[in-house]
């Protein structure tokens, strides 16, 4: 059995190390990958990437996604150009690009910060406010009150 070359060290000094540079490598890269995928959307003329997106950074590779194969093969036409771009305005020392396809992933997340969805508003109808009052009226006291409350909000408009 082989014998250990290296001392032992303690385990917090080396964990509150690795995770302060990890933490910052990781926020440094998040942010790369942001101004990538804002330059992609600008090079490929997109208000929403719903198709595409930069998925990572590795080994001096950018990584980007495509949600089908026809937007696999408008970014591999445009790679030149592509690949300029990012050289030129974010990381000039860019050595290529892999084009992945993942068809069933969702690639909406990367929708700007300011951008919120809009909350759906459901209507209830008056037939289904019949139903739950015709529902309350064998229910017990407590649950007979809260279905009257729910009908209460029937064919009523948001």
């Amino acid at each position: 059995m082989a014998r250990y070359t290296r001392k032992p060290v303690d385990v917090t000094a080396l964990l509150q190390q690795n995770t302060s540079q990890s933490w910052l490598q990781g926020m440094q890269q998040t942010e790369i990958v942001r101004q990538l995928n804002t330059e992609l959307i600008r090079i490929l003329q997109l208000e929403k990437p719903y198709f595409c997106k930069v998925s990572r950074i590795q080994a001096g590779r950018v990584q980007i996604l495509c949600g089908s194969a026809a937007w696999a093969t408008r970014i591999k036409m445009q790679r030149a150009a592509i690949l300029d771009n990012f050289r030129q305005k974010i990381l000039p020392d860019l050595a290529g690009l892999d084009i992945d396809l993942t068809p069933n992933s969702d690639l909406s997340y990367q929708q700007a910060q300011n951008q919120t969805t809009a909350a759906v508003q459901r209507q209830m109808s008056e037939q289904a406010g019949a139903y739950l009052l015709a529902a309350a009226e064998g229910a017990d006291p407590q649950l007979a009150a809260s279905l009257k409350r729910l009908a209460a909000s029937a064919g009523k408009k948001p």
